[in-house]
């Protein structure tokens, strides 16, 4: 509950179906459940994964960024529109995770959140990224 419904609440005494419209909207996600109420992830700003992603190599992280897919793209960036960018991060799946090509569709361009394994060792499509963000078995736009 934000904090505005919140007050409006205590002040006015809105009834539980107004207040629970205050909730914000449902979030997109493709998840594996139990893998992702099980392993922990640490959280790394998307900057500073950019900047220090060597550092993190072999670990399990979560981050938020902006998404592209596209041809020969599946790609995590920063914050900053797509353009404007010139390092990121290209994405690999789980494979137990269910390949939804209507959901990637639904995020492209939008700011998301993911849990994966930074992998240095490979560069992605071509070598044009800085790392790997493999065996991603969360993702949520933002």
């Amino acid at each position: 509950m934000t904090l505005r419904c919140l007050l409006v609440t205590l002040i006015f005494g809105a009834s539980i179906n107004w207040v629970s419209s205050c909730n914000t909207r449902p979030k997109l996600r493709l998840s594996i459940p139990g893998l992702d109420s099980t392993t922990h992830a640490i959280k790394v700003d998307i900057n500073d994964l950019i900047n220090n992603y060597k550092s993190y190599h072999g670990q399990i992280i979560e981050t938020t960024g902006r998404f592209y897919q596209g041809f020969e793209e599946f790609a995590i960036y920063g914050r900053k529109p797509f353009f404007k960018q010139r390092k990121g991060f290209w994405l690999e799946e789980d494979l137990n995770l269910k390949d939804d090509s209507a959901f990637f569709e639904k995020i492209n361009g939008q700011m998301i959140t993911i849990k994966g394994v930074v992998d240095t060792t490979q560069k992605g499509h071509l070598g044009m990224y800085v790392a790997e963000i493999r065996r991603i078995y969360f993702f949520e736009k933002y």
